[in-house]
């Protein structure tokens, strides 16, 4: 899905939006719009992915405004910091392997990480990553004691029972 920012009529940078949404945001095909990627502002209706949202009927009389110095660039990680692991892969292990309450407290963390970093809460994504990572590992920890616990008991039964 592609995500687009735009210049509002006050030449306010607003985004990034779904393209599906830009009509609900008042773009119309002379509103300048930037996505990852593209060398400058356009308008909306001279980007051909863009150009079947808009009918003749919804150009309306906006005059030009004039574009910021360069685009917006997202930002993809702090100066000297690394993205943490969001640990969903072992998240959803743990929950279905070895213990389905705890591991679901480590999935919601798991999915708050990326978001987190991709607003620029870059603390509060390692938080959430360190915390997923010690649900994690509490689920597995409680995983094994019940296998264990459970292989004895299973035969403790085998064998007081035969």
């Amino acid at each position: 899905m592609e995500y687009y920012f735009y210049l509002n009529a006050q030449n306010e940078r607003k985004g990034p939006v779904p393209a599906a949404d830009l009509l609900r945001n008042g773009i119309t095909r002379t509103t300048l719009v930037w996505k990852e990627g593209m060398a400058q502002w356009l308008p909306a209706g001279e980007i051909p992915e863009l150009q079947n949202f808009f009918t003749e009927a919804s150009i309306p009389p906006i005059p030009p405004i004039n574009p910021p110095e360069t685009p917006p660039v997202p930002s993809q990680s702090a100066p000297g910091m690394q993205k943490p692991d969001n640990l969903l892969v072992w998240s959803i292990l743990t929950t279905v392997l070895c213990c389905l309450p705890l591991g679901v407290v480590a999935i919601i963390y798991s999915t708050k990480v990326d978001n987190l970093w991709n607003v620029g809460k870059y603390q509060e994504a390692e938080k959430a990553a360190a915390t997923a990572k010690t649900f994690c590992w509490i689920s597995f920890g409680l995983g094994i004691v019940g296998g264990i616990i459970g292989f004895i008991t299973g035969l403790m039964g085998a064998l007081l029972g035969a």
